[in-house]
């Protein structure tokens, strides 16, 4: 016997211990005449009770909440047609998009670790700081360097802080430091392999210059080691890049799925209360000379 007879049955009994008092034959025709619509109904077709799944109404802030978590899930909670084949389909396409950035943001560490290990293993701050010394502090004649033009003082403390204050180097390791040395070409010198000497022996070149002009123009603005280092810095930031654009991906596609998660789920909450409505009992109390219930039944058309 299906569980929706059984609740019937139940409550026919119920009411009719409770109603024992009132007319008998009168009662029974009533529960007879319920019981053969009710088998009439679903005989026909229009009640289907226990031989369909009960449909219920369902939170659309729910279907929000597991769309975020992932999207997809919303529209297979809301449940249909509708909601099985787009949750599925966002899902699959989230999936992908995670998997994509993993694999992009992967190859971005290893061309980071990559150029990094260049750079400590081709670029030397003392070199570029004596080159500075050295060359620069002695042609150049700015009077920045005067802690540096004395013998007496030539390696002291107060002739390193000067020239960094005109080459402000970063802290080796840090993310400025590998921009300066890729980018800047005022630190150059540090490149084991670069030679102010490969064109021609000039001599005098920093004559004259002051902080804000350009590298002389008769001086090598990269070296091959540089040139190098380079090529992997932008290989990092293209695979970085990418990463970036399916992560925003991830991101736009939570918001659209749980934005039509909670569309889906009003939809289908609107369909289902304009459903047939299941037979329902009802029993309202009778007070008086014959105390007891009246059964009723209810059905929305």
């Amino acid at each position: 016997m299906h569980f929706s007879r059984i609740v019937i049955v139940l409550a026919l009994i119920t009411g009719l211990v409770a109603t024992a008092s009132a007319s008998r034959v009168e009662f029974n025709a009533k529960a007879k005449m319920i019981i053969r619509y009710l088998e009439d109904e679903e005989r026909s077709g229009r009640t289907t009770f226990a031989k369909q799944p009960a449909r219920t109404h369902k939170s659309a802030a729910r279907a929000m909440l597991l769309s975020a978590i992932l999207p997809g899930l919303g529209q297979i909670y809301a449940g249909g047609t509708r909601g099985l084949v787009s949750g599925g389909l966002m899902a699959t396409a989230d999936v992908l998009s995670i998997w994509r950035y993993l694999v992009n943001d992967g190859k971005g560490d290893d061309f980071k670790s990559d150029y990094e290990l260049w750079a400590r293993s081709h670029y030397d701050t003392d070199r570029f700081l004596h080159y500075v010394r050295d060359t620069v502090v002695v042609e150049s004649g700015y009077e920045g360097f005067g802690q540096c033009t004395n013998d007496a003082i030539y390696d002291s403390a107060a002739c390193w802080d000067a020239i960094d204050l005109v080459f402000p180097l970063a802290d080796e390791g840090s993310p400025a430091y590998y921009d300066q040395i890729g980018m800047d070409e005022m630190f150059v010198f540090g490149w084991d392999d670069w030679d102010p000497y490969d064109v021609s022996n000039l001599e005098d070149v920093w004559l004259d210059w002051e902080p804000g002009n350009p590298l002389p123009e008769n001086l090598p603005s990269s070296s091959p080691n540089k040139d190098h280092y380079n090529y992997l810095r932008k290989q990092a930031d293209d695979f970085y890049s990418r990463a970036d654009r399916y992560a925003w991906i991830m991101v736009i596609g939570r918001v659209v799925s749980m934005i039509d998660a909670a569309i889906l789920v009003k939809l289908q909450n609107r369909e289902l209360a304009a459903l047939p409505g299941s037979p329902r009992l009802t029993f309202v109390p009778k007070f008086g000379r014959n105390p007891g219930f009246k059964l009723g039944l209810k059905v929305r058309f």
